[in-house]
Formats: structure tokens, C-alpha cells, sequence
């Protein structure tokens, strides 16, 4: 079953559980967006095949398939923003939803406040398109901000909203070293402050994608105890 109600930004809820899939759905359109619910991945598969949501939350306990697996199987055809919602809510369970590629991960049982807060910072993430500079380069590496495209060596990074984020920010600071609570603010917001392991993953994720040799970076330059260097000539 696939249920789509209310507008205009799209958000798929995926999760099983009807009582909570329909409290989300009344909290997130309360506050304007539209909402659509699989309660399956297959529901989920075949919904995202013809509608493109802005945002997606995804729980990981799911009838027929492995959560996990689900994120996976989407990160391979989109970089749609997303969020895990699981009741496992170890480090280990959140690191390997953010390798995985999931933009944030909140563990059950969660407040209405939080679950606003993050999908409000993310899609900030989605929408933000800086003004002052149309264009920046560092190296080969090259950032369209009105277009929101990265290259290099003229050729498309495919990135997610917040490594979007994190590479505009490392790139209009290059020179500076950018500290890891300076990166979580701009990037993530205020309440993210000491959280290094979302932090961690994903400028491990972004080096996968920049450099040509990930364990020796040349772009993202980690100073120990401060932060994250990008040199302003490569």
C-alpha cells in the first residue's frame, strides 16, 4: 500500500508500522509538506520509480526486505536526501547507516521537536544556494554553486545534499583550517555541535568521491585535534 495526500514538498515515509507512518504524516503536513507512505520496499521501489521524492525517511525494520539493503538500492540510482529512523539506535547501527549513505539517523523513540529540527536542517541543505560566488575552484576540483555541481577534471561528482554542504564550505574556507564544530554548524545546524561521528563519515564519503588516493587526501587534509584543511593551491 502507497498512500500520497496533502503538498507541495514531497517526503516518503517508509515504514511498516501504520500507527506511526500516519503520526509522521499528520506532524510533517501540519507543517506543509506532502506526504507519501510505503509500508513495504517494494511499495517503496515501485513509488520512487515514478514519483521522485525531495526527501525520504526510512525505517529500517521492514517486512520484506533489509533496511539496510533498501538504502543501499537506493544510493545506487539516486542522492535523494535521507534520513534512517530505526529503533537500533547504537553508534555502530548509525555509522553503518551513514556509510551506507543515509544524510542523518535518528534513533527511535525520537521527539516531534527532533524529527522537525532534522528534516528542516536537511532540506535547508537541499535548498541552499549561496549568492555570493557562482564559482570556485580549487586544483582540478570545481564547484558550479548555481547549478550545484561539483567536477573534476571536468568531469560530474555525484553528490548528496550534505556532501554538497561540506565541499562548499571546505572550498570557499580553502587556506583556513575549518574546525570539526565549525563544519557541524554549517553544515548540520546548532545542535549537531560535538557530534565528530557524522562528521567523520561523511568527509570519508566525500574523499571517496575527490581524491585519487583516499588514505593520502590532497584536497580534505585532516589537522588532529582542529579539524578539516583544504589547501587554497593543489
Amino acid at each position: 500500500m502507497v498512500s500520497v495526500t496533502g503538498r507541495p514538498l514531497n517526503i516518503l515515509i517508509i515504514e511498516d508500522h501504520k500507527d506511526m507512518a500516519d503520526t509522521l504524516s499528520d506532524l510533517l503536513e501540519t507543517l506543509g509538506y506532502q506526504t507519501a507512505i510505503a509500508d513495504s520496499a517494494e511499495n517503496a521501489v515501485e513509488y520512487m520509480a515514478s514519483e521522485m521524492p525531495d526527501l525520504v525517511l526510512l525505517d529500517l525494520g521492514l517486512p520484506d526486505m533489509d533496511g539496510m539493503s533498501l538504502l543501499s538500492k537506493v544510493r545506487a540510482n539516486s542522492f535523494v536526501p535521507l534520513i534512517v529512523v530505526s529503533g537500533a539506535g547504537g553508534d555502530r547501527d548509525r555509522v553503518n547507516a551513514l556509510e551506507n549513505g543515509a544524510d542523518d539517523f535518528i534513533a527511535k523513540p525520537f521527539s516531534n521537536a527532533e524529527l522537525i529540527a532534522r528534516v528542516r536542517a536537511l532540506m535547508r541543505r537541499v535548498e541552499l544556494t549561496p549568492q555570493s560566488d557562482t564559482r570556485i575552484v580549487v586544483g582540478r576540483l570545481e564547484l558550479d554553486i548555481p547549478h550545484r555541481r561539483a567536477t573534476m577534471r571536468g568531469k560530474k561528482i555525484h553528490l548528496t545534499p550534505i556532501e554538497y554542504a561540506l565541499l562548499h564550505t571546505l572550498m570557499k574556507n580553502a587556506g583556513n583550517v575549518v574546525t570539526y564544530d565549525e563544519l557541524l554548524r554549517a553544515v548540520w545546524g546548532e545542535g549537531y555541535t560535538g557530534d565528530f561521528s557524522v562528521l567523520r563519515v561523511n568527509i570519508s564519503r566525500l574523499r571517496q568521491k575527490i581524491e585519487d588516493d583516499p588514505r593520502v587526501p590532497v584536497y580534505i587534509i585532516t589537522i588532529p585535534g582542529q579539524g578539516y584543511h583544504m589547501p587554497a593551491v593543489i
